[in-house]
């Protein structure tokens, strides 16, 4: 056997350099056959596969090397040899260990799922062969992040235990220590804005008496980033040239405390002298003068350059430009040293053609129904405020719980895209049957199916059925919201309704209602739709002697005790909200004016304006307006309104912390609620947001102000007589209840003759 070429790990560089091992021309040959010895994992094939050689190829020098470096190179073996015995070519190798298990401990501060997950890709895992070099890179690389992050006083120690059948288990163990705390921060050279001003403006700071204090913990990234903020906090303010000429970070003999010294070169105040656009403008300048906010004269700010920019960039996506392009630069004026002009670069690309819109995720919902909410069409340009609507109208639909939308260029081309909606959706349907309770009607046993998605089409059905103790009452709904192609929706309804009193307050009477409606719902522009429909009923009530009231005598007298009411619904609205449930922002303004239509029994009409605002705020607040007005009179010869078409006030939807349908006039003479004609309320709140609530979706706690009541004649209108009350509240969509609201308010101006309610709860399906 003769001993052709051996390289170990120790000697492999030495080998690639003086080629020392190198078969000697005497020594070459023509290859009969390969053996490898010294698997124990591994199979021959792979080694075979991964040599330059094969038999009847010549084994010489050049040849040998190459082999020995490309099984080296598969990182798959520890020491390959090259022996000969005859024409055979034998392979002896000895294969790098198998890891058997890899756990890291003690890293709270650094790594979690994504360490592990990180590791696992670079081949430090079970079942994958070990590498020592690998292993000391991962130490080293931990070891940075944890400088990085202030721990200064971290200990790694990685354990390398060998195991029979060449195997490795591996283990990290962490020391983290106590993280480094900023001592000081040292601002060196700047004279407009003071020390303490600056460090505001860092979200950095030095160690303090609060307790439980974060901002003191030093991070590499983080203190990159402020220096980002304090060169912004200058250039926002006019000090282009500002810049950051050093900075040092020094630690303490223990380790225990940073210090931080930053110098800055404040530079010149400077102002913008003119505004002028470059490259394919492609908009009317006029239009894009309109767009920009950094006007001649003012003193230059970086944030709204680049606001400026961003507003032209997005004008020209809802033209079809989808990657345009806009740099604000800055450019010196000649002969004045402090002054700028703004020249904003245009680029806007090739423009952009939508080629396919696909929808992902609605597994229950046709195509159909997801693409009749698009304002986005195919094969037209490309728009980006299009695009944005089309996603809010899908976020919008009762069945969808969320909407996200991915613009992907289409391979190949420059000018065409696809749009990707990727929805989530609701259960569209259910079955429910459960309790509720109502602080107008006390507890109530309820019914439903409903199915907001029917087989796919975006339909609605539903049948309720409910039960408490004072009323019982069924309904049945069919709601089209696409009855014709132009997005007119047709609502088909039917309810019978027993009830022995208006609410829980009784005036001596009880009624039955039997009546349908049709509704159709026509759009006449984006936001605004116009209401139009029609409705019959037939209702019938019942006193008692001596326990119905004078004013509900008085209008059976007038006008009986049973009547058909023909009633013509009309209204519009208009909405911008961005959801249906639990608004972030947005405004809902809805006026509805339905008359019961000559040739019927009674002469009435309702008019009603309810609005409702969402303001977002900083930080996650939300400040909401709702407020309603609501009005109802006779007309012709009739004189008096049908008491149950009275408005109440008082409870969660009108004036929090008095007891529900309470305010406002009452009868005679038993001194119950009666309601009257003229309503008028207003809820004011701010919507706080929770630490474990991350989107808002299922809970919101607020602060509110309630002010409203109601009045028996419009005349008698009075803003002293306005209740007022001041709480909390929390609401929580329930899988099962519904929307639950709870309430704690304060009355500010009772009466005594009021009832108070401080503590109120609503919840069930349909409140």
């Amino acid at each position: 056997m003769h001993r052709i070429a051996t390289a170990g790990w120790h000697t492999v560089l030495l080998f690639l350099l003086l080629q020392s091992f190198a078969v000697s021309a005497a020594e070459r040959f023509t290859i009969e056959d390969i053996e490898v010895r010294g698997l124990s994992r591994l199979e021959q094939g792979t080694v075979l596969s991964y040599m330059p050689l094969v038999v009847g190829d010549e084994l010489n020098s050049e040849t040998a090397q190459q082999t020995i470096r490309e099984l080296y190179d598969s990182e798959l073996f520890a020491d390959v040899r090259l022996l000969r015995e005859g024409n055979t070519l034998i392979v002896e190798v000895t294969e790098r260990p198998q890891i058997a298990s890899f756990e890291i401990e003690g890293n709270e501060q650094i790594g979690g799922d994504e360490l592990t997950e990180s590791m696992t890709s670079l081949g430090l895992a079970e079942g994958e062969v070990f590498k020592q070099s690998l292993l000391d890179q991962v130490s080293l690389e931990l070891r940075r992040q944890y400088f990085a992050n202030g721990f200064y006083d971290v200990d790694i120690d990685a354990q390398v235990d060998e195991l029979p059948n060449n195997r490795v288990a591996i283990s990290i163990d962490v020391v983290e220590g106590e993280s480094a705390r900023i001592r000081s921060i040292n601002i060196v050279g700047n004279e407009v804005f003071d020390d303490d001003t600056l460090r505001d403006v860092l979200a950095l700071s030095e160690t303090n008496w609060m307790p439980f204090q974060k901002s003191d913990r030093y991070s590499k990234q983080q203190l990159g980033g402020d220096l980002e903020s304090l060169t912004s906090y200058y250039q926002d303010r006019g000090y282009l040239r500002f810049m950051v000429e050093d900075v040092q970070v020094q630690l303490s003999p223990d380790k225990s405390g940073i210090y931080i010294t930053v110098s800055v070169d404040e530079g010149d105040v400077y102002s913008v002298s003119d505004v002028r656009f470059s490259g394919e403008t492609v908009l009317n300048e006029k239009f894009l003068d309109a767009l920009v906010t950094t006007s001649a004269g003012e003193t230059f700010s970086r944030r709204k350059a680049t606001e400026s920019a961003d507003r032209i960039e997005s004008a020209l996506a809802n033209v079809g430009y989808a990657f345009a392009e806009v740099r604000p630069v800055p450019e010196p004026v000649e002969g004045d040293e402090r002054a700028i002009n703004i020249n904003y670069v245009i680029d806007p690309k090739k423009r952009t053609y939508v080629r396919q819109i696909r929808f992902r995720g609605n597994a229950g919902t046709n195509d159909e129904t997801l693409r009749r909410e698009m304002r986005q069409l195919e094969a037209a340009p490309f728009s980006q405020s299009a695009v944005e609507r089309s996603r809010v109208r899908l976020d919008r639909l009762s069945f969808i719980e969320s909407t996200e939308v991915d613009t992907q260029p289409v391979s190949g081309t420059d000018d065409l895209v696809d749009v990707i909606f990727t929805v989530k959706e609701r259960p569209p349907g259910s079955v429910q049957v459960g309790v509720g309770f109502s602080g107008a009607d006390g507890f109530l046993i309820s019914g439903s199916v409903t199915h907001a998605n029917f087989l796919g089409t975006g339909n609605r059905v539903a049948v309720n059925l409910e039960n408490n103790a004072f009323s019982r009452q069924v309904s049945l709904s069919w709601t089209d919201p696409y009855f014709t192609e132009d997005g007119i929706s047709q609502t088909v309804s039917g309810y019978f309704r027993k009830s022995d009193r208006i609410i829980r307050f009784s005036s001596g009477f009880s009624s039955n209602v039997l009546g349908g409606d049709l509704t159709y719902g026509i759009p006449i522009s984006e936001y605004s739709t116009l209401r139009v429909g029609a409705g019959v009923s037939e209702t019938s009530i019942e006193t008692f002697a001596g326990q119905t009231s004078d004013e509900v005598i008085d209008f059976v007298s007038e006008n009986g005790k049973r009547f058909t009411a023909f009633q013509l619904r009309t209204g519009i609205s208009r909405d911008t909200r961005n959801r249906t449930i639990f608004v972030t922002r947005g405004n809902l303004i809805r006026l509805n004016a339905d008359i019961v239509v000559p040739g019927s029994d009674l002469r009435y009409f309702s008019t009603s304006l309810t609005t409702q605002h969402h303001i977002p705020l900083p930080f996650e607040f939300i400040a909401q307006v709702n407020t309603s007005l609501g009005y109802v009179d006779t007309y012709g010869n009739a004189n008096t309104v049908p008491p149950y078409e009275n408005y109440f006030a008082g409870g969660t939807r009108t004036v929090r912390g008095y007891r529900d349908g309470t305010l406002g006039p009452r009868d005679t003479p038993f001194d119950n609620p009666f309601g009257g004609k003229l309503r008028t309320t207003s809820q004011t709140e701010l919507i706080v947001p929770l630490p474990f609530e991350a989107d808002g979706q299922s809970t919101r706690f607020s602060l509110f102000f309630d002010i409203g009541n109601v009045f028996a004649e419009p005349g008698d209108f009075e803003t002293g007589e306005l209740r007022q009350s001041a709480g909390v509240a929390f609401r929580w969509f329930t899988p099962f209840l519904g929307i639950l609201n709870l309430s704690y308010g304060f009355p500010l101006n009772e009466e005594p003759t009021d009832e108070t309610d401080r503590f109120q709860i609503n919840f069930g399906t349909g409140f």
